[in-house]
C-alpha cells in the first residue's frame, strides 16, 4: 500500500470519523467508503461522494478498502473484526474492544493469525497531558506507585440521551451503562499512566437515578498487592462532574485534571522518612512538599491522532497509539467490576474468566432487559457461529 483506504462501518459514532478522514486530506490516507445498516444514513455522507452500503460483508468484498473503522454497537464488533480479518483487512475498533472479554480475545487472536493489524480507538491517550505524566511516572518523577485514583464524573448524560436510541443503557444492545460506554477512556488512562491490571477488583454498581437497564454510578477498588491500591469513580448522573487521575508515589504526588499537571515533591522519599523522622507525629518542618505546574503542550488532539498513527503502522510499522491487545485491561477491568458488582460486591481475580463473565450477561439480560436493545447480542453471536462453522 502506498495509500490506506478506509471504509468506516456505523455512521453514529462514525460520521464523525468519515468527517476528520476526508477533512484531513492526507497523502497517507483516505476515505473509500462507509457503510450502516440503516439506509437512510446514507445521507450523513452523501456530499462526500462515496460508495455506501448496508451490508458490511458487501463492503469487505468490493475491493474498495484496505482497513476499516469499526464503530457500531459494541456486541457486533467481533463478528465484523472477524469478517474483516478473513478478507485481509486491518481493524482500527471503537473502544471498548467487545462488551465482554472472551470474544475480545478471540478478536484478538484471529487478528493475529489472520496478520492483520487491530486497533483500538482509545484517542485519550494523545492528550499532551497524559503522554507526558505517563512519561515522567515512567522516568521515575514520583518514584514507585502505590495508589492511583480515577474520578471520572465529566461523563453526565441526560435521561434524554439514554431515550435516543434503543440500545443505550440496555443488557441486551450495549452490555453495560458508564462502565462500557463511556469510562472505557478513563479506566485505560487509569491503568495505562498507572500500574497496569490489577491482581483483584472489588466493585459497588448502581442504577442511582437514571431509568435504564444498567448503571450510572461505579465505585472500583483495585488491588495490587503489597499494599498497593487503586480507585475508580465513574458516573453519568453527576454535575458539574471531574476528570481526575491522582497518582501518588514514594517521593511525591501527581495530579492530571482536565489538560493540567499539578505535582508535589518530597524533600524526603516516604519509604526513607519513615524510618529516618524523630518524630511521633506528623509536622515540625522534617517534610517540606515542593509543589509545581508542569508545562504542557496547548496541542488539540483527537480521533484523527489515532488514525494517522495506524496508517503509519499499516504503511512503515510504526507504533500504533493502542494496540487490541493494550485495550483489552480496560475491557478486564470494567467486566471485573461487573462480576463483583453484580454478586454482592465479592472480591474477582484477574484475568477475568470469560464464562463466568458471558454467565452473567445472560443473567442480567433475563432479569433486567426491557427488550429494547433489540437482542443484539443474540444477534450478533448468531452471525459470530456462521463464521466459525465457515472456517471449520
Amino acid at each position: 500500500m502506498k495509500k490506506v483506504r478506509y471504509g468506516v462501518i456505523g455512521l453514529g459514532m462514525g460520521k464523525a470519523h468519515c468527517r476528520v478522514i476526508a477533512a484531513a486530506g492526507s497523502r497517507l490516507f483516505r476515505l473509500t467508503a462507509a457503510c450502516d445498516a440503516a439506509p437512510q444514513r446514507q445521507e450523513l455522507v452523501a456530499d462526500l461522494g462515496i460508495p455506501f452500503f448496508t451490508d458490511p460483508q458487501k463492503m469487505y468484498d468490493s475491493g474498495l478498502v484496505d482497513a476499516v473503522i469499526i464503530a457500531c454497537p459494541h456486541y457486533w464488533h467481533p463478528p465484523l473484526t472477524f469478517r474483516a480479518a478473513s478478507r485481509g483487512i486491518h481493524v482500527l475498533c471503537e473502544k471498548p474492544l467487545a462488551s465482554s472479554v472472551g470474544p475480545a480475545r478471540a478478536m484478538i487472536a484471529q487478528c493475529a493469525k489472520r496478520k492483520v493489524k487491530l486497533g483500538a480507538m482509545l484517542q485519550q491517550r494523545c492528550r499532551p497531558a497524559v503522554v507526558k505524566a505517563r512519561q515522567m511516572i515512567r522516568d521515575g518523577a514520583i518514584g514507585d506507585l502505590f495508589r492511583v485514583e480515577m474520578i471520572c464524573s465529566s461523563w453526565f448524560r441526560s435521561q434524554k440521551y439514554y431515550d435516543s436510541g434503543d440500545w443505550r443503557g440496555t443488557w441486551d444492545g450495549e452490555g453495560g451503562g458508564v462502565l462500557i460506554n463511556q469510562a472505557p477512556h478513563s479506566l485505560d488512562l487509569f491503568q495505562w499512566v498507572g500500574m497496569g491490571l490489577p491482581r483483584t477488583v472489588v466493585a459497588n454498581v448502581a442504577t442511582r437515578e437514571h431509568k435504564m437497564e444498567c448503571e450510572d454510578t461505579a465505585n472500583v477498588i483495585c488491588d495490587y498487592g503489597n499494599g498497593r491500591i487503586g480507585y475508580i469513580y465513574a458516573s453519568t448522573a453527576e454535575e458539574p462532574g471531574q476528570d481526575k487521575l491522582t497518582l501518588i508515589g514514594d517521593k511525591g504526588t501527581m495530579i492530571v485534571e482536565n489538560d493540567g499537571i499539578s505535582l508535589g515533591l518530597l524533600s524526603t522519599p516516604i519509604s526513607r522518612h519513615i524510618y529516618e523522622s524523630q518524630r511521633l507525629f506528623p509536622g515540625g518542618g522534617e517534610q517540606k512538599v515542593t509543589s509545581s505546574r508542569v508545562r504542557v503542550s496547548p496541542k488539540k488532539t483527537g480521533h484523527i491522532d489515532v488514525i494517522r498513527a495506524f496508517t503509519r503502522c499499516l504503511l512503515a510499522g510504526e507504533p500504533m497509539i493502542a494496540t487490541g491487545a493494550e485495550s483489552l485491561v480496560e475491557l478486564e477491568i470494567s467486566n471485573a467490576a461487573y462480576i463483583s458488582g453484580y454478586n454482592d460486591s465479592k472480591l474477582v481475580r484477574l484475568p477475568v474468566d470469560a464464562d463466568q463473565m458471558e454467565r452473567l450477561l445472560d443473567r442480567l439480560i433475563r432479569t433486567r432487559s426491557t427488550g429494547r436493545g433489540g437482542n443484539m447480542r443474540a444477534a450478533a453471536a448468531r452471525d459470530m457461529k456462521k463464521i466459525l462453522a465457515r472456517r471449520t
